[in-house]
This record gives structure tokens, C-alpha cells and sequence, in this order.
């Protein structure tokens, strides 16, 4: 499935919002930039996990990409045409699978530690940042400095990990 405009406007509006609710303030980042940036870091972590979970193909996590993908396209497409009176269309992006055996692996392994985490800390910090990875992982701006990096990391340990296990 290919984002359009919708579920990239969706992702960053999820981004916006994120950054809205954890601004500090002037003061505090003068101060503290270390410590309040590291706030972000859930947040950072959870839009890895939405970009990794768009990028499978296959199976259930592809399936459930596809349906989240659809969804961000379909609702951020209503906001644009009803909303704002603009147009849609497919936004720049790819269609492909980046992920190789090894990088599916690791992904079904970070998707776990996902699951097993989504219960401690701010839920839906956590849940904007997943739907703003969906939202962004494939279009074309964001994957090539994001995405595409993530996408080769997981690749590179998942087939290392898989080498050693076998």
C-alpha cells in the first residue's frame, strides 16, 4: 500500500501534537536540553516501531500496516478534501519491502518488546508515535533520512543475529 497526503498529513499532525504536549518551555531547554529531549525518547522509539510495522509485507504485522496505512490514508484524505477544501493524491513514496529475512526477524522481536512495553509510562505518547511511524515510514522525504537507515539496520542485525542462531 502507498501513503498519500492523508496519512502523511496525518503522521506529522500525530508528530505536531507530540511536540506540543512534551514543549518544556524556553527556560528549561536552556537549561536541561539533554534531559528534556530524552522525554522524547519514547516517542522516537514508538515511531521506529510504526515504520518498521509498514514496511512488512507479509503476515499478520503486514496485514496489520496495510489496515493502519489504509486508515491514516483514508481519514487524513477526508480531513484535506472535507476539511480544508485541498486535493489528494499518492504521496511520493515506495511500495517495496525493504526488510530481507533477517530484518523481518529483528522486527517481529522489536514489535514484541513493543507490545510487552505499551503498558508502562504515557500510553499515548507511545501511540502517536506508532501512528505517526505508519504514517510517514514510506513517504518519500522521510524515508530516505529515517526510514531507509532504520529499514538497513534491523537487516544488517537481524542477519547477523539469525547467522549466529544457525
Amino acid at each position: 500500500m502507498t501513503p498519500t497526503l492523508g496519512a502523511v498529513l496525518v503522521g506529522f499532525a500525530l508528530l505536531v501534537w507530540e511536540l506540543f504536549v512534551w514543549f518544556p518551555g524556553l527556560k528549561t531547554l536552556q537549561t536541561n536540553l539533554i534531559g528534556a529531549a530524552g522525554e522524547l525518547l519514547p516517542f522516537t522509539l514508538c515511531w521506529c516501531v510504526g515504520a518498521l510495522t509498514v514496511m512488512v509485507v507479509g503476515g499478520l504485522v503486514g496485514w496489520i500496516g496495510d489496515t493502519a496505512l489504509w486508515g491514516l490514508n483514508t481519514f487524513g484524505d477526508g480531513l484535506l478534501v472535507y476539511g480544508v477544501g485541498a486535493q489528494t493524491g499518492t504521496a511520493p513514496g515506495s511500495t517495496a519491502a525493504p526488510l530481507t529475512q533477517g530484518g523481518l526477524f529483528m522486527t517481529a522481536l522489536v514489535l514484541v518488546g513493543f507490545l510487552a512495553r505499551r503498558h508502562r509510562g504515557a500510553k499515548a505518547s507511545k501511540w502517536r508515535g506508532w501512528g505517526a511511524g505508519v504514517g510517514l515510514g514510506l513517504s518519500a522525504g522521510i524515508a530516505r533520512y529515517a526510514a531507509v537507515p532504520l529499514a538497513s539496520a534491523v537487516n544488517l542485525s537481524g542477519a547477523w543475529l539469525t547467522g549466529m542462531i544457525s
